[in-house]
């Protein structure tokens, strides 16, 4: 096996691990978690996402040995704006009458770098599999992490915040297939429908 291969799979693990470590899932029947609970949640997440990114500027005219410092780089700038993002979520949160929100959001990005990664690996892996380019795996890894680290922002910002109130409406959000008019003709179609109660 290549040997930058390798070292780029290991370390795409080891902070994909990391994230997925820090972003537990949350024990309701305790108050909110911690301010630097919730930052320690985005250094796992910046640290996941700055390292994909790092990778493709490295890759962006040919990986070679000599592009370690991008990912160095790119992993460290992204752990310390993950972790600032999530102190910043967490103050914000501390003070608002319904806590819990800025932890969600830093979980989802948590957890959806984590899924991109592995099945954007997946996807890479089975592109490898025609094309004979292992790089394809650490290619499809990196776009994967960072687009499931944005997906991860949507789903935790609407996710239903479990240590809001009974009385408190939550938020919650479904998506489903409905009937509507089609644009052609009038005719009735079947599409997907995205509903929120807020």
């Amino acid at each position: 096996m290549n040997l930058r291969l390798l070292v780029g799979t290991t370390l795409f693990a080891l902070a994909t691990t990391i994230s997925a470590a820090a972003a537990a899932a949350p024990d309701t029947s305790a108050p909110p978690p911690s301010v630097f609970e919730t930052g320690m949640n985005g250094f796992g997440m910046g640290l996941a996402g700055g390292l994909a990114g790092g990778y493709l500027v490295a890759r962006s005219d040919g990986f070679t040995s000599r592009d370690w410092r991008p990912l160095v780089a790119g992993a460290g700038i992204g752990a310390l704006a993950g972790g600032a993002l999530g102190l910043t979520l967490a103050i914000y949160d501390s003070n608002s009458a319904v806590r819990g929100r800025g932890f969600l959001v830093m979980r989802g990005m948590g957890k959806g770098g984590l899924f991109g990664a592995v099945a954007g690996g997946i996807i890479g892996g089975l592109a490898a599999l025609g094309t004979d380019k292992p790089e394809h795996i650490l290619f499809g890894a990196a776009i994967g992490t960072l687009a499931g680290t944005a997906l991860g922002l949507v789903v935790g910002s609407l996710e239903r915040n479990p240590w809001a109130p009974q009385n408190q409406p939550r938020v919650g959000w479904n998506l489903g297939i409905a009937p509507c008019v089609g644009a052609s003709g009038g005719r009735l179609a079947w599409g997907p429908v995205l509903s929120g109660r807020f």
